[in-house]
């Protein structure tokens, strides 16, 4: 680890069994200093947390939201990891469009859609506990880059973050033995409640990182845990606040931010960075959410001022879960015939809400591109 420990580092340096420094932090903390400046944040993201939640209760189908939100999380928590795959490839493979996926590594980010949504229901009868991070570990890497490090099982080995070398590593974790217990203290943590609801989701996450259980998808299950146990407690029970695109946005201020704890201690630091992040994402969600009921009504006016049927309605709100569609599955979603649903599809067509996009005079698959460029630049 090249990082030098400061006297106020939150952990110390061991010597791991490849012979290289490992950093085992301390225990998560059960009390910090939360100093005026970091009670004001947290009120002011308290203060957005409930604007958007009451938002969400409104909504006369948070659905509609909640799907490109998750999707945009998925994306940008992958990018941050390397992948390379956009809200068009999530939005072609899911639609079963596989000649308009431009990345290979796609199924990573459909992987995390999948992880974050059984982490969700699984909610409904399990605490928040190892038992489960495990099982979104397992989702999350499925047939997958990484597959072969056993997902969904803590690691049995010394792992590192940068450098070819633990001995060049930017970062060294816990050796499996001090692993282990920090992640006992991790899980009582977790159950104990001994913060605010945002601020144990700072400290959690941080906790996480640090220990770094996996041998590969560490940071996505990092910041899975905060929409989890935002959920468990209460404070954000429909899924619609989302850090990545901040924390993609101030990539080397969240990175820092991290360190900086284990170095220097510096939960003050990274408390500030994380707070500021939450009322940011939430203000932003709100102002997208918003704008994209704002366009759904509008695309309602115009089609019932044309005397639209009730399926082409239908497969305008479908088009919000996912811009992509053809006459399959347009008539799969609707529940009606082949010619009705290419009706359907034609209507929208000449209403402009449609534009084909793959080119073919057969099996023409069409996208709704007002809505994907609303989806895919929200929340930023």
């Amino acid at each position: 680890m090249k990082t030098e420990l400061s006297s106020k580092a939150w952990g110390e340096l061991v010597q791991g069994a490849e012979g290289y420094p490992a950093f085992v932090p301390k225990r998560a903390p059960r009390s910090l200093d939360l100093t005026r400046e970091i009670i004001a944040s947290l009120d002011e993201a308290s203060n957005e947390l409930g604007a958007l939640r009451g938002l969400g209760s409104r909504l006369p189908n948070p659905l509609l939201v909640i799907a490109p939100y998750v999707r945009r999380e998925a994306v940008l928590s992958s990018r941050i990891e390397g992948t390379q795959s956009s809200m068009a490839d999530v939005y072609a493979a899911e639609a079963g469009q596989t000649e308009l996926i431009t990345a290979e590594d796609t199924q990573e980010v459909l992987n995390y859609v999948h992880a974050h949504d059984w982490g969700l229901s699984q909610l409904e009868r399990l605490p928040l506990s190892l038992r489960l991070i495990r099982g979104v570990h397992r989702t999350l890497m499925q047939g997958v880059r990484g597959r072969e490090r056993h997902p969904g099982e803590f690691r049995t080995y010394q792992n590192w973050i940068g450098g070819a070398t633990g001995e060049d590593a930017v970062y060294v974790p816990p050796p499996p033995p001090q692993m282990n217990e920090l992640l006992d203290d991790f899980e009582r943590f977790l159950n104990e409640r001994a913060f605010p609801p945002v601020i144990e989701a700072a400290i959690a996450h941080y906790q996480f990182e640090a220990i770094h259980p996996f041998g590969d998808g560490n940071g996505r299950v990092g910041r899975l845990l905060i929409a989890l146990l935002l959920a468990e407690r209460g404070v954000m029970p429909l899924p619609l606040l989302y850090l990545s695109a901040y924390f993609e946005r101030t990539r080397n201020s969240y990175y820092d931010g991290l360190l900086r704890v284990s170095t220097d201690g510096d939960w003050q630091g990274w408390l500030r960075y994380f707070l500021r992040g939450v009322a940011s994402q939430a203000q932003a969600a709100e102002e997208s959410a918003d704008r994209l009921f704002q366009l759904r009504e509008s695309y309602r006016e115009r089609l019932l001022a044309a005397r639209a049927t009730q399926g082409v309605l239908s497969l305008v709100d479908a088009l919000f879960l996912n811009p992509v569609v053809d006459a399959a599955r347009a008539q799969e979603l609707l529940g009606v015939s082949a010619p009705t649903a290419r009706a359907a599809i034609r209507t929208l067509e000449d209403e402009g809400i449609l534009r084909e996009v793959s080119g073919r005079r057969w099996r023409r698959t069409y996208r709704a591109d007002e809505i994907y460029a609303a989806v895919a630049a929200s929340p930023e």
